[in-house]
């Protein structure tokens, strides 16, 4: 049997949640879109020795770790649209000025301002989902306090009576309301805004980037309907002269946009994961699942099959792919914690302040029954509030989490990829029921086959050897694009990059998952 014809007999089945944007697709297709960096003084010397040759051929040249690929190289802020700006506001501000004097000016001038208002918030590279709820947060405080100095100065139009015994009482009754109401509208649309807010500003793959790459993969599917894996065989004999044969799934995806499909921890470009069968001794043994950065392992006898349409097992396992982060797993799940991995200490941060917003605004919450709700649930489970999962089960009374910690949502309830057959008996969960409406029905493109495209790495091609990083580098390891599948990245004190465990020592790798499983 090829290696070819061994690949496709266990190929994995691909599911996926239902607003995911962005599916396996070729590395030619990305590479034909992404410009290339130097990201130290050896990426800038070899970038000159290579300077004038296609980027497909000179990204296997690269022998340094020091370069990085930009998926996304358009402008974001469209300069004629700042130009237009200035011409009509000039033009404005001189007929305002012509018809009613300075007043008109004025008036003309705060239009303006508005409208540069508007640009802003949609040219910005970073989140500003908070502005209009500030806005109108800053309105309720408007209407509040504005009519303060009614009751500062007499009035020749109402008596002191009329205005103290009862005009006063109303408005006070209308500020607390408004008071009220503009703190429930802060604490449930700006500040859990505050997060992501910090982490697009440190970040070179903020939301702007996210849906700029969406657009641009979406163009690529329109030439490239069929998802696709690139397959590797390798054959090996362990101490007990067990034969094993390790069939590597390998799966590239444009873009990694956790945060902005499920409150994610991270943004990057470009985004590598895999799935690996492993037979011994010709029998399949166990199925491994990357998940950031990491991994899983599920033996062979527990793992779902897909099911053909006479209603068979197969040997094609059924693998979740978590909505945005891309990572695997065995079963339909949702996962809502902060220590689903081990993030960077400032992500931690954010969250955690991000849940203590909303338990101190539980005490004040003008809804009272999802505040008993709530408080009741965290009281049940003798959680201490200020420990990293400590909110992480609090729901008010439609059943929504009251806390917006990161989702990790490997549904399956959207695209679908492998082998046709009964789907039905793959099981399922609801995307839609952990996210807010926005997000779930957010739009999306699919590729128009369900067929798999695969690609053998025998002969391996020669971005295999490229060493650098897969996308924009930031500030953030956790927002810099990933390593190429073969390599890992550079430890603290360490020179040049290593060859990641499991594609050179598969066997390494499996025993240490099968170690920490147990």
């Amino acid at each position: 049997m090829t290696e070819a014809e061994l690949l496709e007999q266990y190929e994995p089945v691909l599911r996926f949640a239902k607003s995911e944007r962005f599916f396996p697709m070729a590395v030619d297709s990305y590479l034909e879109r992404c410009a290339l960096f130097p990201g130290g003084p050896l990426g800038v010397m070899e970038s000159l020795a290579h300077l004038n040759e296609p980027l497909a051929e000179r990204i296997g040249k690269l022998q340094s770790e020091q370069h990085y690929l930009r998926f996304v190289n358009k402008p974001l802020n469209d300069s004629d649209v700042w130009v237009w700006w200035g011409v009509l506001s000039g033009i404005g501000l001189a007929g305002g000025w012509f018809v009613a004097d300075w007043p008109g000016a004025e008036s003309v001038f705060v239009l303006s301002l508005m409208a540069a208002l508007v640009i802003f918030m949609l040219a910005s590279p970073i989140r500003l989902r908070s502005i209009p709820a500030a806005l109108a947060a800053l309105l309720f405080i408007s209407l509040g306090v504005a009519p303060i100095w009614f009751f500062l100065r007499p009035s020749q139009y109402v008596s002191v009576e009329v205005e103290y015994l009862v005009l006063l009482p109303i408005y006070l009754i209308g500020l607390f309301y408004l008071s009220v109401r503009t703190m429930k509208l802060i604490l449930d649309h700006v500040l859990p805004e505050g997060p992501g807010l910090i982490m697009d500003m440190l970040s070179q793959a903020t939301e702007k980037i996210a849906r700029e790459a969406f657009f641009q993969y979406a163009e690529i599917l329109e030439k490239e309907p069929a998802p696709l894996y690139y397959g590797r065989v390798l054959n090996e004999t362990d101490e007990k002269n067990n034969r094993w044969s390790i069939l590597q799934y390998h799966f590239f995806y444009a873009f990694n946009d956790w945060r902005l499909a499920a409150n994610g921890m991270n943004h990057h470009e470009g985004d590598w994961e895999m799935i690996a069968v492993y037979l011994r001794n010709e029998l399949p043994y166990a199925v491994l699942f990357s998940q950031h950065g990491a991994g899983n392992i599920e033996k062979w006898d527990t793992v779902r099959k897909a099911v053909d349409r006479q209603g068979n097992a197969t040997s094609h396992p059924v693998v979740y792919v978590a909505l945005g982060s891309h990572a695997n797993y065995s079963r339909p799940e949702v996962i809502r914690s902060p220590s689903m991995y081990k993030p960077g200490r400032l992500q931690r941060f954010l969250f955690r302040i991000d849940g203590l917003i909303h338990y101190l605004f539980l005490l004040v919450n003008p809804n009272q029954k999802a505040r008993q709700i709530a408080l009741k649930e965290l009281q049940a489970r003798g959680t201490n509030f200020l420990a990293d999962d400590a909110f992480i089960y609090m729901r008010d009374e439609t059943d929504h989490y009251v806390v917006s910690l990161p989702l990790e949502i490997a549904s399956g309830d959207g695209f679908r990829v492998g082998l046709q057959g009964e789907t039905l008996k793959e099981g399922v969960l609801k995307s839609s029921s952990f996210l807010k409406r926005i997000m779930s029905d957010r739009r999306t493109v699919r590729p128009a086959e369900k067929v798999w495209r695969r690609v053998v790495l025998n002969p391996e091609p020669d971005w295999v050897q490229y060493k650098g990083l897969w996308g924009v580098k930031s500030m953030l390891s956790d927002e810099s694009g990933p390593p190429g599948p073969k390599w890992d990245r550079p430890g603290k004190n360490q020179i040049g990059v290593r060859e990641r465990k499991r594609w050179g020592r598969p066997l390494e790798w499996l025993a240490e998952l099968e170690e920490l499983k147990h």
